[in-house]
């Protein structure tokens, strides 16, 4: 796997949230909280009921926009763009070796938005994003990554 740069794994463990695309007719983009395992997945909760949910369950294909926008200077922009297949586990279809990393996950979730969000059961999914492609920015400068096949 190729290893992210530092200022790209800051961005993915300090930023709260990001803005997903799905594929339907059109493009859908969403904003969205995350966490990043410090590996090579980033994951997410939603509805199962949402339409992010229902267009991912029909094309895994997904892109995430993380980004700090400076708007007294754009050349401090700076951001990532994360192309991946996204996987949703759905209670009741996870394999048995899924629960330990879904159990870590959700803990990250509550310790990372514990002051923003209640944790309440209402159908929730957790997604996975495993990134392929990640694309960095800072201002006018790009930095691109592939990540090997696991």
């Amino acid at each position: 796997m190729a290893m992210l740069a530092q200022e790209v794994r800051e961005l993915l463990n300090t930023n709260y949230f990001g803005y997903l695309c799905t594929r339907s007719e059109y493009p859908h983009i969403t904003p969205i909280f995350f966490v990043y395992d410090q590996r090579s997945s980033i994951y997410f909760m939603s509805e199962y009921s949402s339409k992010k949910i229902r267009n991912i369950l029909r094309d895994r294909h997904v892109s995430l926009v993380i980004d700090l926008r400076d708007e007294d200077d754009p050349f401090n922009n700076e951001g990532i763009l994360v192309f991946g297949t996204a996987k949703v586990y759905i209670p009741g279809e996870v394999e048995m070796y899924e629960y330990d990393i879904l159990y870590t996950v959700y803990e990250l979730f509550k310790s990372k938005y514990s002051e923003f969000v209640e944790f309440e059961d209402r159908g929730d999914v957790i997604v996975e994003i495993k990134m392929e492609r990640v694309s960095y920015w800072k201002g006018p400068f790009f930095k691109s990554y592939r990540m090997a096949e696991s």
